[in-house]
């Protein structure tokens, strides 16, 4: 296991060590069953700071071997042994579940109930089977002695981690530090333990702000400052067009790390390198090492703040050269928005989405994209409403950081074909892209400008990267076409803005035919002009529910489409809508599926999309 290291490892066996000697040679006998002894304390600082594995086995092993090394009169009495591991273990354990933040407060509450479970009660049970005396009168005898060593461990574990903690627990190897409640030592989680605690329902949902993550990264020792990144906001496309720089930055031979949200089929695409997702193994292995963390602060990390951290410890371990940060939502207080001045902020087309959360106008949206704007850094915008394009370039000024405008006239030519995107590009001539929607010919025209951007700040890219990455690119559920016969396309449109963009690309594509469209839309989104886009499109309306709890249930929805006018039916399943809607639309039909990109994760798994 990578996370025992060789210099946690050595911290164990001294611990080991230190307990032998404090129990054996630096202790005051009072009588055959009571003593005064700080033999305790490296097995409690082991529980403090590796979690309750390690204090188990460091309470286990030091009674063990100081009796087999130095043997007094009698055998071996492996209760006593029990409690010594009952000490590090019940330390261990309250290290992850008391958030108190006032540090001798929070000691306390985790040596004083492992020194009563360990020490008093268990060790006074065992001694009367040991010495001959009832229970009782052990726990009178030795209540006051307890009581002064749990005061004197309480203080001497407390000064031993202000003081010795930071250095103890950085790891030389990684440069992190390991914080006084880490588990990652002997701890391991499965991939599905793994997926259960990420997922845990206590934390999921959105709260905006940068506090929870800022200080869990600071917890592991803030891996995000030893990266580079291009920073990607936006409501439409900043998912293609980071997939479009990535790509051209892995053809160039540069590690590449990938962070988007959300998955398409699996968790594991959240987090990539060179075009790669991260491992279950090493998924479960950082999550293991994150989770420690997380519990011992006094405000939990939500879902997206956890994925968020547990993405930039995977990078650092992975070497990567650059990553490109996808922004969850917004910009501002978005949990990626904890790196420091990135190599490239790029800020894609916006539209009205999360208003609830980001604000009603395009200002509020283009306010909340702004946040990514670091000072002395380089910003590249979509050229969009001049109301949005104001905002940015006032935010730069204030901020000193360099303002540059996509030009997408220097795109022409534009065709598309179900295999390939085709456009003209100043200065490059003739190019390709291996996504296909129309729309996309202009994020190509962001994702160009980047790349060169970054060739400028010294990044070594040639022309033919450029053509190839964007030929080569390939990114799921945009415009994708999963079957033919009949033609089925899905897209990952979830708002006005990119229904429309879909639309468009239909229209072009398709041109006269009608559609037979799979639908699943979260409540939240404004489906009246969502409907609005697509009905002159369409033929039919297979209604379903995507798996999310805020999902809109596919018989509203059809409800909706049928006052309107539209053909709608509903489906309970989605295996079962996308039977119906390839059904209805026959082999010489089209199939759009589109909506939600929860809903298309599984329309690509049951048509067998990889």
């Amino acid at each position: 296991m990578k996370s025992i290291t060789p210099k946690r490892l050595s911290l164990l066996a001294m611990f080991i060590a230190l307990q032998i000697v404090l129990s054996k040679f630096l202790m005051l006998q009072l009588a055959p069953s009571v003593r005064l002894s700080i033999d305790s304390v490296p097995i409690l600082l082991a529980g403090l700071w590796f979690g309750p594995l390690a204090g188990a086995l460091v309470g286990t092993l030091s009674d063990f071997l100081g009796t087999l090394l130095f043997p007094t009169a009698g055998a071996y009495f492996p209760p006593l042994t029990v409690a010594f591991l009952l000490i590090g273990l019940t330390a261990g354990i309250l290290s992850r579940v008391v958030k108190v933040k006032q540090p001798l407060l929070r000691i306390a509450l985790i040596v004083i109930p492992a020194e009563i479970v360990g020490s008093y009660l268990f060790k006074s049970f065992a001694l009367s089977f040991l010495v001959g005396a009832p229970f009782s009168v052990l726990l009178a005898a030795r209540a006051l002695p307890v009581a002064i060593v749990m005061i004197v461990n309480t203080v001497l574990v407390a000064l031993l981690n202000r003081t010795l903690g930071e250095k103890a627990l950085r790891d030389p190897a990684q440069g992190k530090k390991i914080s006084s409640s880490d588990s990652s030592l002997l701890d391991t989680m499965t991939y599905d333990e793994a997926m259960d605690y990420i997922h845990h329902v206590t934390w999921r949902g959105s709260r905006l702000g940068l506090e929870r993550t800022s200080e869990l990264l600071e917890r592991i020792g803030n891996p995000q400052r030893k990266l580079k990144f291009v920073h990607v906001a936006g409501t439409n496309g900043k998912g293609s067009t980071g997939a479009m720089i990535a790509k051209t930055l892995t053809l160039a031979g540069y590690r590449t790390g990938l962070y988007i949200s959300p998955f398409i089929n699996r968790f594991n695409e959240r987090m990539q390198l060179n075009g790669e997702p991260i491992s279950d193994e090493l998924l479960a292995e950082i999550t293991a090492f994150v989770r420690p963390h997380a519990e011992a602060m006094a405000d939990h990390p939500t879902e997206f703040e956890l994925i968020t951290v547990i993405a930039f410890e995977y990078f650092l371990r992975s070497k990567a050269d650059i990553v490109v940060l996808e922004v969850g939502m917004g910009g501002e207080l978005d949990s990626t928005n904890v790196i420091g001045t990135p190599e490239l902020a790029v800020i894609t087309n916006i539209g009205l989405d999360h208003t609830r959360e980001l604000g009603p106008t395009i200002t509020d949206i283009a306010k909340a994209k702004a946040g990514i704007i670091k000072p002395d850094g380089d910003v590249l915008i979509y050229d969009q409403n001049p109301e949005a394009d104001e905002v940015f370039a006032n935010a730069c000024l204030s901020r000193g950081a360099r303002f540059h405008i996509t030009d997408h006239n220097r795109i022409s030519n534009v065709s598309a074909s179900l295999e390939a995107l085709s456009f003209d590009c100043i200065p490059y001539g003739a190019m390709t892209c291996g996504l296909v929607g129309t729309y996309q010919a202009k994020n190509a025209a962001v994702a160009i400008t980047a790349l060169e951007l970054l060739q400028q700040k010294g990044w070594n890219m040639t022309e033919q990267h450029i053509r190839d990455g964007l030929r080569s690119v390939r990114w799921p559920a945009r415009f994708e076409l999963l079957q033919q016969n009949p033609i089925f396309i899905a897209d990952g449109g979830h708002n006005p803005q990119g229904i429309a963009a879909v639309a468009e690309s239909l229209k072009k594509h398709f041109p006269a035919r009608k559609i037979t469209f799979l639908i699943g839309i979260m409540a939240d989104k404004d489906i009246p002009q969502m409907i609005e886009q697509l009905a002159p499109l369409a033929q039919e309306f297979i209604t379903v529910t995507p798996d999310n709890p805020r999902a809109l249930s596919a018989d509203v929805l059809a409800g909706m489409l049928v006052e309107r006018g539209l053909a709608a039916t509903s489906r309970g399943s989605v295996e079962e809508g996308v039977r119906l809607a390839i059904e209805r639309a026959g082999t010489d039909g089209i199939v759009c599926a589109l909506g939600s990109l929860y809903l298309l994760g599984d329309v690509r798994a049951l048509l067998g999309a990889q």
